[in-house]
């Protein structure tokens, strides 16, 4: 149970007043028996009650004291008068043992304190919630900056690393292109010395559903498979990836369309490029 909001929820005044049904008045007695918290609140309210009611007694007028007196002791008229309470004192309004009964204008002070103070509850609360709701977005937003910044730093990564191997006098670039669409590449870096490849894509769209891109190096003219090019690489543009295959030799490199998992000789070209 969050303590703090139970009791700004106005419940325990509620309760102080009689104001809470019977089932919801067990509830709340079994909730103060169990959490000392707020049996120490209860306490700070009912005294706070209590003086409240003190702090606006009223004494009655001169005129009422006689009235007051016959209310209190029925039947007095009818034996001795009681002398007159002296004038620097003034008679309660509210008997002793009769405090229970609180006149209307006490009761109507006590509930409208009630109201302010649950109606500022709610708005604190609602002010906390709207706070929290406020500090949830901005966390989702910064993690969203997080996440566009490590994929920019991928990026910039990979075009770094391409640009590296471009300036390497003993790396070859190969680009492959789809016929009637300049915007799509397909880039192969060739060391032949060292038999390293490494494979980039740029503005290739994701395969159909079921199917795959599958990198081939053409040698002595039959294509040789290089493996499948996962959907991963495909999403992220620019990515340079590794060929494990060791290529010691070819005239021109292709991607094609398989199926999933890909096919043994390449059955739909996608896009070549000589060496």
């Amino acid at each position: 149970m969050d303590i703090k909001e139970y009791i700004e929820s106005g419940i325990l005044e509620a309760y102080a007043l009689g104001a809470l049904t019977e089932e919801e008045r067990t509830r709340v007695e079994a909730d103060i028996a169990m959490y000392p918290e707020l049996a120490d609140e209860l306490s700070v309210i009912e005294t706070t009650m209590h003086k409240l009611a003190d702090d606006h007694a009223v004494p009655p007028p001169a005129f009422m004291q006689e009235q007051i007196w016959n209310a209190i002791n029925p039947g007095a008229e009818e034996r001795t008068a009681p002398p007159s309470p002296p004038a620097s004192k003034s008679v309660p309004l509210i008997p002793e043992d009769n405090r229970q009964r609180q006149p209307s204008w006490l009761r109507a002070a006590i509930w409208a304190a009630v109201a302010v103070s649950v109606l500022t509850n709610f708005m604190l609360l609602s002010q906390r919630n709207a706070s929290r709701e406020e500090q949830n977005i901005l966390a989702a937003k910064v993690d969203s900056m997080a996440v566009e910044q490590q994929q920019l730093a991928t990026v910039i990564g990979a075009y770094k690393k391409e640009l590296d191997m471009q300036a390497d006098p003993a790396m070859q670039t190969i680009v492959m292109r789809k016929e009637g669409d300049s915007r799509m590449a397909g880039m192969v870096y060739w060391s032949k010395d060292k038999g390293e490849a490494y494979l980039a894509l740029h503005n290739i769209p994701m395969p159909p559903q079921g199917k795959q891109y599958q990198l081939w190096v053409i040698q002595d003219g039959k294509p040789v498979d290089m493996g499948v090019i996962s959907n991963d690489m495909v999403s992220k543009d620019g990515m340079v990836q590794k060929i494990a295959m060791t290529v010691a030799s070819g005239q021109a490199f292709a991607i094609s369309i398989e199926n999933e998992g890909g096919n043994p000789t390449p059955t739909q070209v996608f896009m070549v490029g000589a060496v």
